[in-house]
Formats: C-alpha cells, structure tokens, sequence
C-alpha cells in the first residue's frame, strides 16, 4: 500500500523527504545526511518508521 508523508524524523529532527519511483527514500536537501530514520509524518500525524537494507521507508500506521 503507498503512503503519501510529509517528512521523516531521525534522533527528532525533522527533514523533508519524498520516495523515488522505486520507493527509495530521499532527504529533500541540498545538505548531505547520514541518519537513522525512526519516524514519519502522514497528515500531521507521527508514525513509527525505518528504513530497510535497500532504502526503502516503512511506515507503520498501525500501533499492532
């Protein structure tokens, strides 16, 4: 299922990302970042999230 979200967070800070057409996540930033993302906001709602090992975000919109 695809989800549209506003932005990631990492350690709280907030950045803005999209997904490319193979559901890699980006940081939308002229700065490079290392960082390990642990949240996403959909809707002005926070959710847990990560990445996997191929770079794409996992949004778990459930609190199963």
């Amino acid at each position: 299922m695809a989800v549209e979200f506003d932005s990631v967070i990492a350690d709280g800070v907030i950045y803005p990302a999209f997904t490319d057409d193979d559901g890699v996540l980006w940081i939308d930033d002229e700065e490079d970042y290392e960082v390990v993302v642990d949240h996403a906001i959909v809707d002005g709602v926070i959710y847990e999230a990560e990445v996997d090992e191929y770079g794409r975000l996992l949004i778990y919109l459930d609190d199963d």
